[in-house]
């Protein structure tokens, strides 16, 4: 639905805006500038639930003993072996 509006805004923060949005009219830069705005926050929606959604994961499955000393010790154990493979 559109409505006529009668505003008082910035001019320069208008033009500016048209140009980063690369728009021929100060209207299509406004109704730009506002879909962006509407799709930033619907993003940082998602975001949130995503990031609830892996907390909740990390909770359900618990502390995870990892043992670095072995990660280290396989990595050593293929370097070695690139070593060996090009003589």
């Amino acid at each position: 639905m559109l409505k006529y509006k009668h505003m008082r805004l910035d001019q320069e923060k208008i033009d500016q805006a048209r140009k980063i949005l690369g728009t021929r009219t100060e209207t299509e830069a406004l109704s730009r500038a506002l879909d962006r705005v509407i799709q930033e926050d619907q993003e940082r929606v998602r975001r949130v639930k995503l990031m609830k959604r892996i907390t909740e994961l990390r909770t359900q499955i618990g502390k995870m003993r990892e043992d670095s000393s072995e990660w280290v010790r396989l990595a050593r154990g293929e370097r070695i072996k690139s070593y060996e493979g090009g003589r």
